[in-house]
């Protein structure tokens, strides 16, 4: 039931996760900010109206096949270019800050962080720099040369949003009520306010950035003590 899929999973997740779920696609990172009832009910009728390619006042497994299958070749085709435009040379000039031949983990952290913390962000670098140096750090030394960096291999696919994917499954699942396989704006409306009205610790109409983020961390603890 309901394949979903790169950005398919991860729209119908903002969707029915409302405020308490609101993330910014990969690439459009937007600052949080509060929002009432009022305007979650506002921007679920307009992705709803969107997903919904057939106009007959449900979201299928049709439309969400079709919906992530057109994501997947844009993101094939970003990720072609940027093969394309890769200039290794540019690159490393850029993260060897110090410019003494080699990249280290503390130049790399530093600039992952910096680059977070440009797009509003919490600084997590230290796994994906980990990550990187297991992937092109050739000789294990703890640091990136140019020769390193130019023969590293590329990943063959762009990232998936695994975790936007999961959750969207999840939350599409829950909101089809009368478990027919397809998805109204009702079913999923109802299941968003349900959500909002959770992370709206006060009860006064609108979730803040911080109300969203205790309740994301509630929903952690609960998923690991489950």
């Amino acid at each position: 039931m309901f394949k979903m899929l790169l950005g398919g999973a991860a729209a119908i997740g903002i969707m029915v996760g409302g405020a308490a779920y609101a993330a910014p696609q990969a690439g459009h990172q937007k600052v949080a900010k509060p929002e009432t009832r009022a305007e979650m009910s506002t921007h679920l009728q307009g992705m709803f109206a969107k997903l919904d390619t057939n106009h007959d006042g449900y979201i299928s497994d049709a439309e969400m096949d079709a919906l992530s299958a057109k994501r997947a070749a844009r993101m094939e085709q970003r990720a072609e270019q940027r093969a394309k435009n890769f200039d290794p040379a540019k690159v490393f000039a850029r993260l060897d800050t110090n410019k003494d031949g080699k990249i280290t983990t503390a130049e790399m952290q530093a600039k992952v962080a910096a680059r977070e913390a440009a797009k509003g962000k919490a600084a997590n670098a230290k796994d994906g720099v980990a990550r990187l140096f297991a992937r092109v750090d050739a000789n294990k030394d703890g640091a990136i040369t140019l020769a390193e960096l130019s023969a590293a291999p590329r990943p063959a696919k762009p990232a998936m949003p695994a975790a936007g994917m999961h959750r969207g499954l999840g939350m599409l699942k829950a909101a089809d009520a009368n478990k027919d396989g397809k998805v109204s704006l009702a079913e999923i409306q109802a299941t968003a306010l349900k959500q909002f009205d959770r992370a709206d610790a006060n009860h006064d109409g609108t979730v803040t950035p911080d109300e969203r983020k205790a309740e994301r961390q509630a929903l952690r603890a609960q998923h690991k003590a489950s």
